[in-house]
């Protein structure tokens, strides 16, 4: 995930879109959620962002966005973004001001191009969105709290997500996870502050969104129940994730609960799983010898992944190299080994691995 430093700057591109109150702390609270919601609309509109869908939490917020290939934008266009942006009366100020400027001969043409210049620069671009959304809702909060300063963390993390539907999908599902990772709702459309939320009450901002990851033709019930399996499933990933987690941090010596999304027989199984992982690991390590050692080191990692995908068939390369305590580099080129030999298959769509010569999923 980059920061805003380095932000993607193509067209028809997807972004997710983080960014965190500074420090973490915990400062929106519900009416102040809603109101951050409707500057995420009218900013958008203004940009002319697609908001695909979002979740606001109490001390950071999601937001899943597509840039479009921009268009020409004319005065008028102009002007009713800068209403959606500003208000409408402040639209027809502006309106009059153009107006004005005009009757005063050519200087004044000029004034009026400089100033549509000027807002279809801020059009079509991430950067500017985030900029408006974050500094708008400083403003207010300010205003409110008598706070002075900045509110939100310097830098904003924008990742872009491949324009495919699982993608697509997979990551709305994570960004509609957040409120139960947080346990601050029981159900997955119990998040007053989350598109799903909004979707399930017929948003038409929100219902959009899952059609543009679902499919234009798909009808709003058959949405609904693809995403709640994805959610399942997401969650049925971040129960195991934690519970390794857990087990991994009582290993080293922590004293660590059971949360609320674990139980402590998901813990013990975690932690055989991870006892005979490592114990393979230990075995294989004590075999190498001087001779052989580059091919026994490759042979053991590829032994590693596969005893790790058999845990977690759908674990990413990057989380493979975290295990393996290794570099990426290394690790995509163990896989890329596997998979050369026909040892290791990946399916497009469900994201899962496989291994053909075994004939099960691993």
């Amino acid at each position: 995930m980059s920061n805003s430093n380095g932000r993607n700057k193509e067209y028809a591109t997807v972004h997710h879109l983080v960014s965190r109150i500074a420090h973490r702390v915990y400062f929106l609270e519900d009416s102040e959620r809603m109101d951050f919601l409707e500057v995420v609309r009218r900013a958008a509109e203004f940009v002319g962002i697609r908001l695909i869908g979002w979740c606001v939490m109490t001390n950071h917020f999601h937001l899943l966005v597509y840039l479009p290939v921009p268009t020409i934008v004319d005065e008028a266009e102009a002007l009713r973004r800068y209403g959606m942006l500003k208000g409408t009366s402040a639209a027809e100020r502006m309106a009059t001001e153009l107006a004005a400027w005009r009757a005063g001969g050519e200087g004044g043409e000029r004034r009026a191009a400089e100033w549509l210049d000027r807002q279809c620069r801020r059009m079509y671009s991430v950067g500017e969105f985030m900029k408006i959304v974050k500094q708008w809702f400083t403003e207010e909060y300010n205003r409110r709290h008598s706070h002075k300063g900045t509110l939100w963390e310097a830098a904003y993390h924008d990742r872009v997500v491949p324009r495919r539907a699982p993608d697509m999908a997979r990551c709305l599902g994570y960004i509609h996870l957040n409120p139960i990772r947080a346990a601050t709702a029981d159900r997955f459309d119990g998040y007053a502050w989350s598109s799903y939320a909004a979707f399930r009450k017929g948003d038409p901002t929100a219902v959009g969104g899952m059609r543009f990851v679902y499919g234009e033709s798909a009808s709003e019930s058959e949405m609904m129940e693809a995403h709640e399996a994805l959610l399942e499933k997401l969650l049925e990933e971040e129960k195991l994730r934690r519970a390794e987690e857990i087990a991994r941090k009582r290993a080293a010596g922590y004293e660590m609960p059971a949360d609320h999304l674990t139980t402590e027989a998901m813990i013990a199984q975690r932690a055989a799983q991870i006892a005979e992982v490592q114990k393979a690991s230990l075995d294989l390590r004590s075999a190498l010898n001087d001779e052989s050692r580059r091919d026994a080191r490759r042979n053991l990692r590829e032994k590693e992944v596969i005893a790790l995908l058999q845990v977690n068939p759908e674990m990413e390369v990057p989380l493979l190299a975290e295990r393996l305590k290794t570099s990426l580099s290394v690790a995509y080129s163990v896989v890329a080994g596997l998979r050369k030999r026909g040892m290791l298959e990946r399916d497009r769509d469900s994201r899962r691995w496989s291994i053909p010569n075994i004939g099960k999923q691993v």
